[in-house]
């Protein structure tokens, strides 16, 4: 079924291991999509994943993507530049700009990786979700040059902080609480404060709360703020993770192992582009239904598909 094939796009591990990108995200990775590891990203755009008669732009574009799974980051880049020179009108040119950014940020090369997220915001500001991961990226970007000493584009982070998306704009705020600007740093105290106030993910709300006393450490005693409730889980809820294991047949310990939080797999879903949904349901295999299927289940409910001499558990939790 082609139900393995996707789980199957997820690095293979031995009986009896665990592999590292399986174990629970560190909470402040599972915030802000513009924090997201590389591996992730990677995964959740499809890295090894070959539709049946993918053309050849998709070919080449898959080839960038395991170079980035290599971190050959020279090798990949040159792959999504040919991809934008060869194939101008094709769907995945956005990704291409995207990625060629990414290299960049990861091999430290921050005015390049600033100029590039740029260039694809530019080019591409309706892209459905990377547009909020390159606007992220370059907050942390500039920042990072600016604890450096270079202000070279000290105005992207004033123009995040004014940003009419508030993650753009939470970001941003709790970001720039680590600068030793001022004027920065007086512009993130009332997003901080909105953050405190308005928003109910703990997480979020503690690290709000941190960034604020690190800005003045008078800011939260004008008023006594009770500690935000820990808010119920629910279907559509950030903070719930989905998990897969896929056993062999009589084996006790899966070969494959993968935790994620909700976002990220929802996020994995709503990346598959509708061309390899129509060709998963000639196989007999509707993508949504089972995902919302899976969501309204319920917390520790097993969904267990046995295919061949695979036995497959999904659940969330």
């Amino acid at each position: 079924m082609t139900r393995v094939a996707i789980i199957n796009c997820f690095p293979r591990v031995r009986a009896g291991t665990r592999s590292a990108w399986c174990a629970k995200p560190h909470p402040r990775r599972t915030i802000f999509a513009g924090t997201l590891p590389l591996v992730f990203l990677v995964l959740l755009l499809g890295l090894a994943y070959a539709e049946p008669g993918a053309g050849k732009d998709q070919e080449l574009f898959n080839q960038g993507k395991i170079l980035i799974f290599d971190r050959n980051w020279d090798g990949a880049r040159g792959i999504f530049q040919r991809v934008i020179q060869e194939f101008p009108q094709s769907s995945l040119v956005p990704q291409a700009y995207y990625f060629i950014a990414r290299c960049y940020q990861f091999q430290s090369r921050e005015s390049d990786a600033i100029r590039s997220y740029e260039s694809f915001l530019q080019k591409y500001p309706n892209e459905p979700v990377l547009p909020s991961e390159a606007r992220n990226a370059v907050v942390e970007l500039a920042a990072s040059m600016l604890e450096k000493g270079d202000s070279a584009y000290r105005d992207r982070l004033i123009s995040a902080l004014r940003d009419s998306q508030k993650q753009i704009r939470y970001f941003a705020a709790i970001r720039c609480s680590r600068l030793k600007d001022k004027q920065i740093g007086s512009l993130s105290v009332p997003i901080l404060r909105e953050i405190v106030k308005n928003e109910s993910e703990r997480d979020v709300v503690d690290r709000a709360r941190i960034a604020l006393l690190r800005l003045d450490p008078e800011a939260l005693t004008p008023e006594k703020r009770p500690a935000p409730k820990k808010s119920q889980p629910s279907a559509g809820s950030e903070t719930r993770m989905f998990h897969l294991e896929v056993y062999q047949q009589g084996a006790k310990l899966p070969k494959v192992e993968l935790n994620l939080p909700m976002a990220l797999a929802d996020f994995a879903i709503k990346a598959l582009d509708e061309s390899t949904k129509k060709e998963l349901r000639k196989q007999g295999f509707d993508i949504d239904n089972t995902w919302q299927s899976l969501k309204q289940l319920g917390p520790m409910k097993i969904l267990t598909i046995r295919d061949g001499d695979n036995l497959v558990k999904l659940w969330i939790d």
